[in-house]
């Protein structure tokens, strides 16, 4: 009977690294006439942003937009002023060669400084830090099956992506809100914070529908019994979108990410000049993707019973099925004021500055820096920024967490409450959200092809021989070394099991 193989193509995911770049951040900034003299300098804000990326081959090209938020005070007034500006770069990037090149993009502000050069100028210098990873598909031809020339197979079965697709849209919000009575008018934004919440999906006539909130939480300048104060404000916006994900249905996993690209604050003015009602237009960018798993048998080794061969391996990672993590963990800070006495609290928040993962012994730990800020009100009646680096360690075990498996986190802070414990310091209780997804991976060794000496027969001496097992030993080595095959050793044998239960003699028939 003649050689006859059968084939099958498996895709994986191939890392390709990691690539960095840096952006610097420079603006040299003179106050417009409306705005009144610089005469302290509390705090500047950067806040960087990837807007837009696409990959031609191996060629990354991404919009970075940085948003500058600079806090001061005057010398006449205790109202809490704020400049804002927005700057875009667009960078390229070489990735590593591969197929089907994705990149996932995350910009970290590595420092800003900010100094007053007078009364009327800012002078500011930053860095920005984009980490890009990316992967690569990768295609493997491997055989699924051979027939003929008394070919004997060791199989394994696999699961597999057979189909990964990705689809990305842009929702635009747009919605004017009241105060309403009980709020002061608005004079300017302070500190504006939005992300999204509450997030749904679910299949649609063929397409995903994707629900969610956009959370929007608002500190402004305003001014109470005529002297400067700030009044905190949130709300929600509601948000739905169809994607269309061709060829994804109810069988396949889906994942939705959602990044807040921009949320734009305006207050609108009534008749007589005051701002009782705010406007606000954000964009937000969903990213989707669908998972289909597959499953095969693939050849894993393979022999002859009449001709000398041998096999040709290659070694395949095969990604699981990607297993959402999301843990939460409390970090607590004081923040002291030692130099006056504080009057309230305005706000607090939280903002994770770094963030490491290690996995050890089937345990991941955590551990980053967490910075702590609060706008206060000192006795003087001036605003003034307290704020402090915490760090943070968290440990937690996954089920099943191997050495190849891939572990991505991002951290979050969700939630933060503050409490003026004494006239001089402000504690703060900071809810940190982890949340992400683990990829369980393990390497197969498939055969790619397998070499026959056709030329060559395999002698026939004797049709029965003796073989001495040992314990725990698979029919498969024994079968291969004497060129002959695991059902004829087991049937002989009376055995059950593909590997030995105990030691002793074994009567191994020869095929072929």
């Amino acid at each position: 009977m003649e050689l006859q193989t059968t084939r099958t193509v498996i895709t994986s995911a191939e890392p390709l690294g990691t690539t960095v770049q840096e952006q610097g951040i420079e603006l040299d900034y003179v106050l417009p006439d409306y705005f009144p003299d610089v005469f302290t300098l509390l705090k500047c804000f950067v806040s960087p942003t990837i807007t837009s990326q696409s990959v031609s081959g191996d060629r990354l090209s991404y919009e970075l937009r940085a948003d500058i938020r600079i806090l001061y005070c005057t010398e006449q007034s205790h109202v809490l002023q704020c400049v804002t500006q927005t700057l875009h770069f667009s960078r390229t990037a070489e990735l590593p060669a591969g197929e089907s090149i994705t990149a996932e993009l995350s910009p970290t502000l590595d420092y800003v400084n900010c100094r007053v050069v007078s009364r009327r100028r800012l002078d500011l210098r930053g860095a920005v830090t984009i980490r890009i990873r990316s992967t690569a598909l990768r295609r493997q031809e491997v055989l699924s099956d051979i027939t003929g020339k008394g070919i004997q197979l060791r199989r394994q079965p696999v699961q597999f992506p057979t189909q990964n697709l990705r689809a990305e849209r842009s929702i635009l919000l747009s919605e004017e809100l009241e105060l309403g009575s009980a709020k002061p008018p608005m004079l300017h934004i302070v500190r504006c914070d939005a992300r999204a919440v509450e997030q749904t999906q679910r299949f649609v006539s063929g397409k995903l529908m994707v629900q969610g909130s956009l959370q929007v939480q608002l500190l402004y300048a305003c001014e109470k019994d005529g002297d400067g104060s700030l009044e905190p404000l949130s709300f929600r916006l509601p948000y739905s979108q169809l994607v269309d994900l061709e060829g994804a249905g109810e069988q396949d996993l889906c994942n939705t990410e959602t990044a807040v690209l921009s949320c734009d604050i305006k207050p609108v003015s009534d008749a007589s000049g005051e701002v009782h009602a705010l406007r606000c237009d954000a964009e937000l960018h969903v990213t989707c993707t669908a998972l289909r798993i597959g499953s095969d048998s693939l050849v894993t080794d393979a022999f002859s019973t009449e001709h000398p061969s041998e096999a040709v391996r290659v070694s395949i990672p095969l990604s699981g099925v990607p297993v959402p993590v999301s843990e939460t963990l409390t970090v607590n800070a004081k923040l002291p004021c030692t130099d006056t006495e504080l009057d309230c609290v305005y706000d607090a928040w939280c903002e994770v500055r770094t963030l490491s993962t290690e996995q050890q012994d089937g345990t991941v730990l955590v551990s980053g820096m967490l910075a702590c800020l609060c706008l206060v009100r000192e006795s003087t009646g001036l605003p003034r920024l307290l704020e402090k680096e915490e760090p943070f360690e968290y440990s937690f075990t996954p089920e099943s967490l191997g050495e190849n498996d891939t572990l991505r986190l991002r951290a979050s802070a969700a939630n933060t409450a503050y409490t003026l414990s004494s006239a001089a310091e402000v504690t703060l209780r900071c809810e940190l959200s982890l949340e992400g997804h683990l990829t369980h991976t393990t390497t197969v060794e498939a055969l790619t092809d397998l070499v026959l000496e056709e030329e060559e027969t395999l002698p026939r001496r004797y049709a029965l021989k003796l073989y001495y097992g040992s314990t725990g030993e698979a029919v498969w080595d024994i079968a291969r070394r004497s060129h002959t095959s695991v059902e004829a050793i087991m049937a002989e044998n009376d055995l059950t099991d593909e590997t030995l239960p105990r030691s002793g003699m074994l009567l191994i028939p020869i095929v072929g």
